[in-house]
């Protein structure tokens, strides 16, 4: 059916099918999950500001040029309905007369008493934030405090070394005592809507000071083991959040406490000590990137508690006085937030002299208008997921890498649904669970993963998560998939078999990241074989540029499916994002298309749309589904400045089909305001046209009245 027709068809509300891009599901999703926790989550703002205030001994003048009402009022037009503003600095300034000290020598009126007075007038919620292992000036007064590498040194800088991080260690009372006194200072002193502490996670997750060290050994315990090194930090760090938000609720008991950057794994047991989790994920920013915040939102809002991305206003990351971004760029970046049932908070830093900048708040006040007008469609909606990305390692790991942001960018471009779940987590509940890398299969593991695929699940694996963990069987046996060690080639290559590729000749496909060597018999199906090069490249043996080209084909499966159990003998989600070949994502599609035949959304639209599904009760208490579109290009990138999203080409005629009971509902676009054809299907699922995106829409979907 051409575009056109297509067209024709909806207008006409013909029954008949509709053509797609790639596929079309028909039927209707069994499995899913959609968290009721979310929906009855306390109220909180949805356009917040991250005020940055950091300022060094070297910067005069500080708060000169404040003007408490022209500060109340720049907000106040930007649409900001809450602001972090600051305590206590990294460089240990406080920027209120504290009798403990030092106060910014800059400094000669209480700024943040102002702050707060002028956001309270205003009604809009003020937090005051506190920097927490970060202190330049308790690193040089109390160097007995800093945390210790395993190699003796500290992170203190070097000589003529312009300082930049300074680590704290939290097992030391007297310090924690000293950060409980300062936040009940503040806590006492101001009106506060919250207490906000940064840097608190224990960095590294390990630490070898005196008294980490005097701990461990006591116990028995081997300090350079890395396991106990995580339990032990974890230890020590619930301690320290059970201390702080005590401090502040024994003061003010309403008072929100905030702790940032938690998605660490090991969550479920801090997140009972916090009042929301705030995601810090500046994408412009190097270490972040545009991956990081939808890998770790889907992991934070499985924990009951309300969930802020922070964006920047910056070009590149904190501190770029003169960076700025488009509005374009501002509105993608708080799409992606809101989309994933997010609040919005956007980075900005205050010039040392107190003045907010009025071209930053125009950018702001653009982007926050828009998700203003969202709310109505935001508040209380809970995301509606069909897969979990299984990821695995010790309490206060980063789990943010190749292999998880690759299973991430490869989910999101083919609009799956999805979850992220620590392995002990409940991930029975959906359709198809998706292992990472970092997941150790036990033998416990790997029977609750049979016993989920006997009931019908689905699961997608890659690499070493096929394998039991310290065992040489792989739990897959049973399927007809044995496991026979690593492949001595790297690269080797990928030959697809039978037809997934489809319109695209077969070839021999370089795998960068090698491959492991796996038999496929019985009912396991081959997608691919592995192939091998004549020699590994070398010093001694090589030709050419790079590596040597195919020679033959091996026994083994590059890619099998076998049942429910789809296997990838090379490291997908690390090879996809690592070297972004179009092959591994074709392969990803052929198999989730196998896997989950009928998904949540089928629709012709481009990888570069980000297409998330939420659900909230509407007006009169009918439900009411919500299909978040957003739309990005990515700028071309030289190799020294950042990747940013901007000047999104506009997408048309989008068809978009949930696979829900819906029954018959009426669909509207929420910035758009305008009423969409439905054209309900068997079954209840529903389908509609989507004239134009321009960089974010949402389509309301909700029972006739």
């Amino acid at each position: 059916m051409t575009r056109r027709s297509l067209l024709v068809s909806f207008a006409a509300g013909a029954a008949a099918p509709l053509a797609s891009q790639e596929r079309q599901s028909t039927g209707l999703v069994q499995r899913f999950w959609c968290d009721p926790k979310i929906a009855s989550l306390p109220r909180r703002p949805w356009r917040k500001i991250h005020l940055d205030f950091h300022n060094s001994k070297h910067v005069p003048g500080i708060g000169a040029k404040f003007d408490a009402a022209e500060f109340g009022e720049r907000l106040a037009a930007a649409h900001v309905d809450s602001i972090v503003v600051f305590a206590k600095d990294m460089h240990g300034y406080f920027y209120y007369p504290s009798k403990y000290g030092p106060v910014h020598p800059g400094l000669r009126f209480d700024l943040l008493g102002k702050q707060v007075e002028e956001c309270r007038k205003r009604k809009i919620a003020v937090y005051a934030y506190y920097c927490t292992t970060w202190d330049h000036y308790l690193a040089e007064k109390h160097p007995e405090w800093l945390v210790v590498k395993r190699d003796g040194s500290t992170y203190m800088p070097k000589p003529n070394q312009t300082p930049s991080w300074t680590a704290l260690c939290q097992n030391h009372p007297d310090f924690v005592d000293l950060m409980v006194q300062h936040t009940q200072e503040f806590v006492k002193l101001y009106p506060l809507d919250g207490a906000w502490f940064d840097m608190p996670i224990p960095i590294a997750g390990e630490c070898f000071c005196r008294r980490c060290l005097e701990d461990l050994r006591a116990r028995k315990l081997d300090p350079n083991d890395t396991a106990v090194q995580r339990r032990h930090k974890q230890e020590i760090h619930l301690a320290f959040l059970n201390r702080l938000r005590k401090a502040v609720k024994e003061i003010r008991p309403d008072c929100q406490v905030d702790f940032n950057n938690q998605t660490a794994l090991g969550l479920s047991e801090r997140a009972p000590l916090q009042d929301n989790i705030d995601i810090e994920a500046l994408p412009t920013a190097s270490g972040w990137g545009y991956y990081y915040f939808p890998l770790m939102v889907r992991y934070a809002r499985n924990f009951g508690l309300s969930t802020y991305g922070m964006t920047g206003r910056f070009h590149r990351s904190w501190a770029d006085f003169g960076g700025l971004k488009t509005p374009a760029q501002l509105e993608i970046e708080l799409g992606g937030i809101v989309a994933n049932a997010a609040r919005c908070d956007i980075g900005d830093q205050m010039p040392p002299n107190g003045r907010l900048d009025p071209a930053v708040y125009q950018l702001i006040g653009h982007g926050y208008a828009l998700i203003r007008r969202m709310e109505p469609y935001l508040e209380g909606a809970a995301p509606v997921t069909e897969a979990a990305l299984v990821v695995g390692g010790l309490p206060l790991d980063r789990f943010g890498n190749d292999d998880t942001y690759g299973m991430t960018k490869l989910l999101m471009e083919n609009h799956v649904q999805f979850d992220v779940l620590e392995a002990p987590m409940e991930w029975e509940r959906y359709g198809l669970v998706i292992l990472s890398e970092s997941v150790a299969v036990t033998n416990e593991l790997s029977a609750r993963l049979r016993r989920y695929l006997d009931r019908g699940g689905a699961v997608l694996l890659s690499h070493g998560a096929a394998k039991v963990a310290g065992e040489s069987p792989s739990w897959l046996e049973p399927f007809g998939l044995t496991y026979h060690g690593e492949s001595p080639f790297k690269p080797a290559y990928l030959v697809p078999k039978g037809s997934f590729l489809k319109e695209v000749p077969n070839y021999e496909y370089a795998l960068y990241e090698g491959a492991h060597q796996w038999k496929a018999a019985g009912n396991a199906a081959v997608l691919a074989q592995l192939g091998v090069p004549l020699f590994q490249r070398s010093p001694k043996q090589y030709t050419s540029h790079a590596q040597t080209p195919f020679e033959r084909e091996t026994e083994f499966a590059a890619a099998a499916l076998s049942g429910r159990v789809g296997l990838s003998a090379f490291p997908l989600g690390r090879s996809y994002f690592a070297n972004g070949y179009w092959i591994y994502g074709r392969l990803f599609r052929a198999m989730i298309d196998r896997l989950l035949p009928v998904r949540l959304i089928d629709t012709d639209a481009p990888p570069v749309a980000e297409i998330a599904l939420t659900k909230q009760v509407a007006p009169g208490n009918r439900a009411r589904h919500l299909v978040h579109i957003v739309n990005y290009s990515a700028m071309r990138a030289s190799p020294k400045h950042p990747v940013y999203h901007d000047h999104p080409v506009p997408l048309t005629d989008l068809r978009i089909r949930v696979n829900l009971k819906l029954g018959s509902v009426q669909a509207r676009t929420v910035t758009g305001n305008r009423e969409l054809k439905v054209r309900p299907l068997a079954g209840g699922a529903v389908e509609f046209l989507l004239p134009r995106v321009k960089t974010h829409e949402i389509v309301a979907l909700e029972a006739k009245s």
